[in-house]
């Protein structure tokens, strides 16, 4: 399967699109992100901090974007990109080890 997302198309690690799209598999009810991506075999020889690195920059993307007004025609995209935001930072917790601020 290839997966172009046009407005974004580039080339990238085999695991990108795998890693980016588990944080909405994932707010729809699917398994947990870690769970999938540990044992899909894109992900085999991935480079952990990679990984790390760019599950947080998707988590920016995602938490940064909900602030914006959403844009017009689609009233809901800031609630999912908050949902997906919420996923992805899960996910990063986990895997680092962090926790939330008291």
């Amino acid at each position: 399967m290839v997966v172009v997302d046009w407005p974004w198309a580039c080339l990238s690690t085999r695991w990108f699109d795998l890693l980016h799209m588990l944080p909405s598999v994932t707010m729809q009810g699917g398994p947990p992100p870690a769970e999938v991506f540990d044992g899909h075999p894109v992900a085999t020889k991935a480079d952990g901090d990679a990984v790390t690195a760019v599950l947080a920059a998707v988590t920016g993307f995602f938490v940064q974007r909900r602030s914006l007004p959403p844009p017009p025609g689609l009233p809901t995209l800031r609630a999912f990109q908050l949902a997906q935001g919420r996923a992805a930072l899960a996910w990063l917790r986990q895997r680092t080890g962090w926790r939330r601020a008291p």
